[in-house]
């Protein structure tokens, strides 16, 4: 298929602004629209708007008739350089390119698109001509069967087209892929960027491009030996190109439903199309589809032995390859005038750089020169050796700096984990405290009893039942102490039980048990902060909620890690909720729930607050080291850090965030199994 309908397309939106004509609609190759252009020519002086007028008459003819396109691009080319129009001087070459595109003369269409192209970038601000001239290299290296440099420039046209959000230059790009891909016997590829230049040419509500498109189809499904889709697709096209006039895809619809049914064996068929085709190729002219048709035609009758139309459609034939070798001839005249013009430009510019030279390196000059060069090579050597120093001393400093750094890093990772052990130490030390407290309370209260007791039996009104009351009050008492005691024993000995784990041992631990340890430990420690903090009794006020998978299975872990990361996002919880309770007055209730999950491959520790979550542009923050939202010495910033190296690094598992500011916080643990 040729492309200079769509070069067309995708021309024509970058001129609309210089010359008024071409706001009508309507594809610029119909007849109407160029007689208007031809009208207009006699009227307009020489100007840049002659220039464009004249390379879009280029565009014009360039299907129609290649002679008259390159007569329009060469008269523009020469006005733009005679007025120095450099715009309009690389929109001719890059029309000149087309018309030996459409000739059949790549070479030389190459060599017009890469000047353009030059051209265009020495002027700047050109993307969108850039872009157009991208994709008239990718039709020629397409033809030249060069696929990979094809790809390269079209990737370079997408990258254009996507940062201009050029909607229809992207539409035009996907179909340039689905073509490219269909030269290289692709069909999968091809059809899965041709349904995005679908989907594009139905929003742009773009006609003229639905009926190429199908034919890409059409072509596809040929490739993957699905004739019915194929020829399915070829009549929907049809339908599409009548309905615009668009002969040049009308023609190739013709020509592949000949060879769709010449491959089903249909030789009525197959012939019948084969006519179509050339009849109206001959209507254009398009030579190519002529000579291809005429070719297929030939070849038909002489393998039936019809030998008079076979000599028939030989001649027709011949006389399409005849007229195509008298264009070549024409255009390579041209491009030896073209040519010869650069060499003349390029001798006139030498002469003058010689004379300049011969100035420039008078004799005397060349001494002052000289010698100001070595004095500049001397100062420069010199400020490099002081540069060289220099950075030594710095390099030095840096590194004394980074040692600083380290140690002071290691130091902060000391404090968080003194902060950690402050904390196990402050929840144990209440765990403790409590159970202390009911013993010597109530052994007090038993020395106020004996006491009483022996002032009673001291009593001249003694009374029995007096006594045993006491009594019984002793022992009551007696078992409240043997029962705290027992408790106090009972931490004592849960404490030595982690004092094991500093030897970093793995054992079978059950979370759900381990998870509300720790809670306890964390929720007592805050308590005992608060209090001291207020100076009074503590009253956190937070509800502990748990959602334990009963089917949980105990876990190799070592209990002290898991322990101290839990501890972290518990403390975090806690002071995420009390900063809340702050500002939210009585009828906000906070809340901080504890969940395990088993799932296929791993388990899960949910730590869920109501609290005031973490705003969405700090989220990817909370894991690196030194960063924390608590104020200034409050935090270390190391909490998060550790844990996740902990679960990440120590266990291979995951340590992920789920929160909404205002609302919750979520920290998952995720360890595999």
């Amino acid at each position: 298929m040729q492309f200079s309908f769509y070069l067309t397309a995708r021309m024509k939106g970058l001129f609309i602004f210089y010359i008024f004509f071409l706001t009508t609609a309507g594809a610029i190759a119909q007849n109407t629209e160029t007689d208007s252009l031809k009208k207009l020519l006699p009227t307009m002086p020489e100007s840049p708007a002659r220039v464009i007028l004249l390379e879009n008459l280029s565009y014009a003819y360039v299907s129609a008739s290649p002679d008259t396109a390159l007569f329009y691009a060469l008269e523009g080319l020469n006005l733009a350089q005679k007025i120095s129009d450099k715009q309009g001087e690389a929109y001719c070459t890059n029309a000149l390119g087309n018309v030996y595109f459409n000739v059949g003369d790549y070479a030389n269409a190459l060599e017009m698109y890469l000047k353009s192209l030059r051209m265009k970038e020495a002027l700047g601000n050109q993307e969108g001509a850039i872009a157009v001239t991208y994709f008239n290299i990718v039709n020629v290296y397409t033809e030249q069967q060069d696929y990979s440099h094809a790809l390269s420039y079209l990737s370079k046209t997408i990258a254009i087209d996507k940062k201009r959000k050029d909607t229809s230059g992207i539409m035009f790009d996907q179909y340039s892929l689905a073509s490219i891909y269909l030269r290289m016997n692709q069909a999968d590829s091809a059809l899965y960027y041709n349904d995005e230049a679908y989907r594009l040419a139905e929003k742009l509500d773009d006609m003229n491009m639905i009926g190429a498109i199908l034919n890409n189809y059409a072509e596809a499904y040929v490739l993957k030996k699905n004739y019915p889709s194929a020829v399915s697709y070829y009549h929907q096209s049809i339908a599409y190109t009548l309905a615009i006039s668009d002969n040049e895809v009308l023609s190739a619809n013709y020509f592949g439903l000949a060879k769709t049914f010449d491959s089903l064996r249909l030789a009525d068929s197959a012939i019948y199309y084969a006519r179509k085709c050339l009849l109206l190729a001959q209507e254009a002219p398009f030579y190519r589809r002529i000579s291809e048709s005429g070719e297929y035609l030939t070849n038909r009758f002489a393998a039936a032995k019809k030998f008079d139309s076979a000599f028939h459609y030989q001649t027709i034939t011949i006389a399409a390859r005849d007229s195509l070798y008298n264009i070549e001839k024409v255009k390579k005249v041209q491009n030896m005038k073209l040519v010869e013009q650069q060499r003349e430009q390029s001798v006139v510019a030498d002469q003058l750089q010689l004379r300049t030279r011969v100035k420039l390196y008078s004799a005397s000059a060349a001494l002052v020169a000289f010698l100001a060069i070595v004095l500049l090579m001397w100062r420069n050597n010199r400020q490099k050796r002081k540069d060289f120093e220099l950075l030594q001393v710095q390099k030095a400093k840096t590194e004394e700096a980074m040692q600083e750094l380290k140690s002071a890093q290691a130091q902060l990772v000391l404090k968080e984990k003194m902060a950690s052990i402050g904390e196990l130490t402050a929840g144990i030390a209440h765990e403790i405290k409590n159970p202390l407290n009911f013993i010597n309370n109530f052994s007090e209260l038993n020395r106020e009893l004996l006491a009483e007791m022996k002032e009673e039996r001291q009593s001249p009104m003694r009374d029995a039942s007096v006594e045993e009351e006491i009594h019984e009050n002793i022992s009551h008492n007696l078992e409240k102490i043997i029962h705290h005691g027992r408790r106090a024993d009972a931490i004592i000995k849960n404490m030595l039980e982690h004092s094991r784990f500093t030897s970093g041992e793995k054992e079978m631990v059950d979370l759900n048990k381990l998870a509300e340890e720790y809670w306890r430990i964390a929720y007592h420690a805050m308590q005992a902060k608060t209090k001291k903090a207020e100076g009074g009794a503590a009253q956190t006020g937070i509800r502990f909620e748990t959602q334990f998978d009963e089917n949980l299975y105990p876990v190799n872990i070592v209990p002290e890690d898991i322990g101290r990361v839990l501890l972290n996002l518990y403390n975090n919880a806690m002071y995420a909720v009390n900063e809340k309770s702050r500002v939210s007055g009585t009828d906000y209730k906070p809340v901080v729930r504890v969940s395990t999950k088993k799932l296929a491959n791993s388990v899960e520790i949910s730590v869920w607050d109501n609290g005031s979550g973490i705003p969405e542009k700090i989220v990817s923050k909370i894991f690196q080291p030194f960063f924390t939202t608590k104020p200034t010495g409050e935090a270390t910033g190391l909490g998060l850090s550790l844990s996740y190296d902990i679960i990440a690094k120590t266990y291979g598992g995951e340590l992920t965030v789920n929160t909404q500011e205002g609302s919750f916080t979520e920290m998952v643990i995720s360890l595999p199994v």
